[in-house]
């Protein structure tokens, strides 16, 4: 039986134990194994929702530049669920994040598939922003496009600056894509000037489009290419730059890039992707 009393508050070290205890049915789950980098991290937030001695629901948050909050890394106790705990855990996360005046959006990133996290995103008043389908390249396979000319390498900090911008006029995808699994509505804020160094930008011969690629590592190391138009595969010479970058990385990572919807539709050779069900974006 439970205990009556419910309680929420962020995790601490002390309730790794906890964490480990609870039955949920994820096999080999992250957040437990990183559970101690979470709480002692100054960019993550961890939170739990106690029923009596019972530790039923966590949930958390990740901070990124320009006061933007993710919601994520949401488990429950199989034992205990359909009796709301997620949502009011949840909405105490956000009502916390409202509280600091840097966090100027809070937003969850969910599968589209995924009904029951989107039926509590719902509850919680976040509006859709866009819907995204995050694919990597297969191991060994190279993806071809219409052949053409490398493009042109951008070096200076205020022409990629520069070329950001066009954004805010144009983009096919309604966001920025951060990190993979971490897209943004886009302002200046959010792309620091680190993160420009970190990214190489190409500019296509007709100087019409442009393409970002950065390394990030999740569990293995991807290069990130991150285009806002829906004609990966009309642009002379996009896939032959993409695959040029990725050849000569030292650190050998697998090419992951975000479609819109219609750019899924475009793709004609799909086989090519690891396909997994797409992102559907949630903000306030």
């Amino acid at each position: 039986m439970l205990q009556d009393t419910e309680t929420v508050r962020q995790l601490t070290l002390d309730d790794h134990e906890l964490v480990t205890k609870m039955h949920t049915n994820i096999a080999d789950d992250y957040v437990k194994n990183i559970f101690p980098d979470l709480v002692k991290s100054q960019t993550h937030g961890l939170f739990g929702w106690f029923q009596g001695e019972y530790l039923v629901s966590i949930a958390g948050y990740s901070l990124f530049p320009g006061g933007y909050a993710m919601l994520g890394r949401l488990r429950s106790d199989v034992r205990f669920r359909t009796n709301g705990y997620a949502t009011k855990l949840l909405a105490h996360i956000i009502k916390t994040l409202t509280m600091n005046p840097e966090i100027k959006w809070v937003g969850a990133n969910t599968n589209i598939h995924n009904h029951a996290a989107r039926k509590v995103v719902d509850k919680l008043g976040m509006k859709e922003i866009t819907k995204l389908h995050s694919y990597p390249v297969k191991e060994g396979r190279e993806v071809k496009g219409l052949d053409g000319p490398v493009w042109n390498r951008v070096d200076d900090i205020k022409q990629k600056r520069q070329l950001l911008h066009w954004l805010k006029e144009e983009n096919a995808l309604g966001v920025y894509p951060y990190e993979c699994f971490y897209p943004f509505p886009y302002t200046d804020e959010l792309v620091t000037d680190e993160d420009l160094n970190q990214s190489t930008f190409y500019l296509n011969p007709t100087e019409d489009r442009f393409m970002v690629i950065k390394n990030d590592q999740k569990q293995e190391w991807f290069a990130q290419v991150k285009y806002f138009w829906n004609d990966h595969f009309q642009q002379e010479g996009f896939w032959n730059t993409v695959n040029q970058h990725v050849k000569v990385d030292p650190l050998q990572p697998k090419t992951r890039i975000e479609f819109s919807e219609q750019g899924k539709q475009n793709i004609p050779n799909i086989d090519v992707f690891d396909v997994s069900d797409g992102w559907v974006l949630y903000g306030r």
